[in-house]
């Protein structure tokens, strides 16, 4: 073998080394996407029980405020108005979370339809909408635009299972 043999030979094990490692790096970066989404997955789901501690500490506050009128809210204590406003912000940031992490592409379309339902369930309780007026500055453009330009989804909120209303029944009050 020649000198000029030897060249060749040793290119073309070069360039075999060279695909050999983009596919490895391919591979690894495929891996740690995956990773970087069940990570993040487990972050919603911890931060939930978190947000949920929170709504629990007073549930009756939580229910009143979500499904009341302005007048009943404005008939909370100073107390409870601040557990309420805390309570609602709180969930909305946590869900604002989720829509940016779902925008940035770490979570799936799946993860996020189920998600989305829940915060649409929520966004379009009365109390909320009343909170939402008064505080929905506090959240980016995009998340707003989301919210605001939604429709209510087909699930029935917490308010209305406890009061046991049916999907129909819910429908005639909306009329």
């Amino acid at each position: 073998m020649n000198l000029e043999q030897i060249s060749l030979v040793s290119q073309i094990v070069s360039a075999a080394g060279m695909i050999a490692s983009l596919i490895f790096v391919g591979f690894q970066i495929r891996q740690n996407t995956g990773v970087s989404r069940a990570q993040i997955r487990e972050h919603i789901i911890s931060d939930w029980a978190s947000v949920a501690g929170i709504l629990s500490a007073n549930p009756k506050v939580f229910a009143t405020g979500i499904a009341g009128t302005e007048a009943e809210y404005n008939a909370f204590s100073n107390d409870d108005k601040f557990m309420f406003m805390t309570q609602a912000f709180m969930i909305f940031k946590h869900y604002e979370n989720m829509f940016l992490q779902y925008k940035a592409g770490f979570l799936d379309d799946e993860t996020w339809a189920a998600w989305s339902t829940h915060i649409l369930m929520y966004f379009h309780q009365r109390g909320i909408k009343t909170w939402w007026s008064e505080r929905s500055l506090a959240f980016t453009p995009k998340f707003r635009a989301f919210l605001e330009a939604s429709e209510p989804p087909p699930m029935l909120s917490q308010v209305d299972l406890f009061l046991r209303k049916t999907k129909d029944a819910l429908a005639a009050d909306a009329r």
